[in-house]
Parts: structure tokens; sequence; C-alpha cells
């Protein structure tokens, strides 16, 4: 069995992490980079770190204890990982449905004319992302993101709700009136959850990775539905 300091090694509250293949990517919120680790024992850290793999009963051991508390010293240092008992404030965000449904619809459908009073709105929830951007580290963006969320977490499922449904459809129609075509992902996912707030709704910001090239892309998701893209 891996020993008690090792099934009680966590990531830190600053840190993601993500398997996909035989890598572990993990994005540190403070210092906004990624880091890829490969090898023979990724797969005794996903079980460990992320838990996943995981069979019933007690965790497999390591094929290699040695190399694995390597790699556990390794992401100790570059403060990736913590030894402190998680306070479950980050829970939220580490725990999400696979993406299966989509909202998003095409730029070139025009916005109703009920909507255009709308677009002041949003051009602040535009700023406001832009500023965070600009000024912000990932990690407190990644803060003010989970404390909205914990704040409307209280009512229901908003995917199910017609308000979010006509929300999200009026700011894809709104959105080529205030984002231009050079605007990234994370502006475009940052000012529709803010937007969203703004109207007593909620979505989580996703970032996901892939490896072979490396890529990473950010989007709005509630629920198992793409707010803002597509599965």
């Amino acid at each position: 069995m891996i020993s008690h300091s090792y099934s009680q090694i966590r990531l830190a509250d600053h840190v993601r992490a993500c398997r996909v293949g035989d890598q572990l990517i993990f994005l540190d919120l403070r210092r906004d980079r990624y880091i890829g680790m490969g090898g023979p024992q990724i797969a005794a850290l996903c079980e460990s770190i992320l838990g996943q793999g995981a069979t019933k009963g007690p965790q497999a051991a390591p094929s290699d204890k040695a190399l694995f508390a390597k790699y556990v010293r390794h992401l100790r240092q570059h403060h990736l990982l913590s030894d402190e008992p998680a306070d479950g404030s980050m829970e939220s965000s580490l725990h999400l449905d696979t993406p299966v449904a989509s909202m998003a619809l095409d730029d070139r459908d025009r916005p109703l004319a009920s909507e255009w009073r709308q677009l002041p709105r949003l051009w602040r929830s535009t700023f406001v992302a832009s500023a965070w951007l600009r000024r912000l580290r990932l990690a407190y963006i990644a803060g003010h993101v989970v404390a909205m969320v914990a704040d409307r977490a209280h009512i229901g499922d908003p995917v199910a709700s017609d308000a979010m449904r006509a929300s999200v459809e009026s700011y894809m129609r709104l959105r080529p009136f205030a984002l231009s075509s050079h605007d990234r992902c994370l502006h475009d996912s940052l000012t529709l959850i803010h937007l969203l707030n703004t109207e007593g709704l909620f979505a989580h910001w996703v970032i996901g990775v892939r490896v072979d090239p490396f890529g990473a892309h950010a989007w709005a998701q509630a629920g198992d539905v793409v707010l803002n893209d597509y599965p």
C-alpha cells in the first residue's frame, strides 16, 4: 500500500491538474504557466492526486517507490502539492460534468430588437474581464469566479432555467458588437460569466488542455452544457 504520507498528498489550492494520455498537466494559477510531467509513475500520481484510475479497496503501490517519492519531492519543491488539509473552498471548481451539449449560436444571428438595450451591460462585463486579465494573476481571477459560483449555487440547476438560455442566446447575438475576432477565449468566457452574474445566474470557468501539439482553451460551462462554444 502507499504510505500514509503519499495517500494524503493533494494539489495546492492555486494549482489545477488533469491527465492527458500519458502526461500529467499542471496549471499553476499563481505563475500563469503550465507544467507537464510524464514517466512510468504517472498512473500512481494520478491515482494519489486526482483520484483517477483508483481501484476499489486499498490504493495500488507505485511500481517504483523510490522514483514515486522523487516525483512527489519534485512537485513539492515547485509548490504544486500541499500537505495541508483541504478546506473545501475550491471543491466546486475541481469536479465538473463532462460536457455533452451546447447553447452556442452562430455569431451571424442578428440581435433581437429587445436585446440592444442590454449592450451597455455587456460592454461593462467586457471591460471588467479585460481589467482582470491585464491586472490579476489567474489565481485571483479564479478566486473571483469561485466566489460568484458560491454566491449563486443555492438557486439550483441554472441550465434548466429559461433565464439562463435567454441570457446566453442574447450574449451570443450581441457578442460581435463587444468582442473582436482577436479577443481570446479567456476574455470571452470571463465576460460571459461576469454578465451572467449581474443577472443572478452562474457558470463555471473551465480551462482545458491538449498535447501534441500543446494547446489550451477556455469556456463557460453550466452542468454538462457548454455555454459559449461546442463540446
